[in-house]
């Protein structure tokens, strides 16, 4: 993956985020596992790992936000986009906060993850089934 965020003489602060909506503890610290392997291999430096069971921890989140507002790392890593919201829409607004607060994020089966890049993601999402319409006389 492409996707480094190593600077210039110090490693980037990183925070993991793993999340199992059906609060499977091997999902979650498989998960874990993999981010943490991300981190040791493009240079960062985790600074917590957050594992959370069913939907997003609102104070956890709130936390989460408040230290990517004053900046206190750099990098988030999650697994995948829907650990950020359960529509496009959270998750584009989440995504949308925390690069206004300069905190890139990565998820490590989509690629890094912004304003640009989530409409092509959203969409991969998508099939459009094609129907034919027969009509009953």
């Amino acid at each position: 993956m492409n996707n480094q965020a190593v600077s210039k003489g110090t490693a980037k602060k990183a925070i993991l985020y793993c999340r199992s909506v059906a609060g499977d503890r091997a999902e979650l610290q498989s998960q874990s596992e993999v981010l943490t392997e991300y981190t040791k291999a493009n240079g960062l430096s985790a600074m917590r790992t957050i594992l959370e069971s069913g939907k997003m921890d609102a104070l956890t989140y709130s936390n989460l936000r408040l230290q990517a507002k004053y900046r206190e790392f750099e990098v988030l890593l999650v697994p995948e986009l829907d650990v950020l919201g359960n529509s496009p829409i959270e998750i584009t607004h989440e995504v949308n906060f925390l690069t206004e607060n300069g905190v890139k994020v990565i998820s490590l089966k989509d690629g890094e993850l912004n304003v640009e890049t989530l409409p092509i993601i959203f969409r991969k999402g998508f099939r459009l089934v094609k129907k034919s319409f027969v009509r009953a006389y």
